[in-house]
């Protein structure tokens, strides 16, 4: 007859087991950084990771970088163009979009000139108006 005895030192094993820990310490351990590759979210009960520009593609306002071009089309978000807007002017812009409504600002870098433009439900807009202060 064999007879097999299984014994559990858990000493021998203290280095896998699980233990306590607070997350806020944790976090604090984590390296400061500028950019990443990867957002991690939780999800339901379970975690997972998304694409930096996937998960920004998920909010409703959106930093556009660098645009060439017209602006007609862009939703809600900021960015630089330098030119094809008609307003005259390289700059940043802020666009704030709601249900094909749109509301354009765009200001030079050094920050001498400001225009505004917005469009109907139609996509027909406005001119730049410049706005000026005294």
């Amino acid at each position: 007859m064999l007879i097999s005895v299984i014994s559990f030192d858990p000493q021998k094993y203290k280095g896998y087991m699980i233990e306590k820990v607070n997350i806020s310490q944790v976090m604090n351990q984590y390296q400061i950084v500028t950019d990443a590759d990867h957002v991690y979210v939780e999800k339901g009960n379970s975690q997972g990771k998304i694409k930096k520009n996937d998960f920004f593609n998920l909010l409703p306002f959106k930093n556009y970088g660098v645009v060439e071009g017209s602006l007609d089309e862009i939703g809600s978000g900021f960015g630089y163009n330098s030119n094809g807007d008609g307003s005259g002017i390289s700059g940043m812009f802020l666009c704030v979009n709601y249900s094909q409504c749109r509301f354009q600002l765009k200001s030079d870098l050094l920050g001498n000139t400001l225009k505004v433009r917005s469009s109907n439900f139609y996509g027909e807009w406005t001119n730049w108006k410049s706005i000026s202060f005294t």
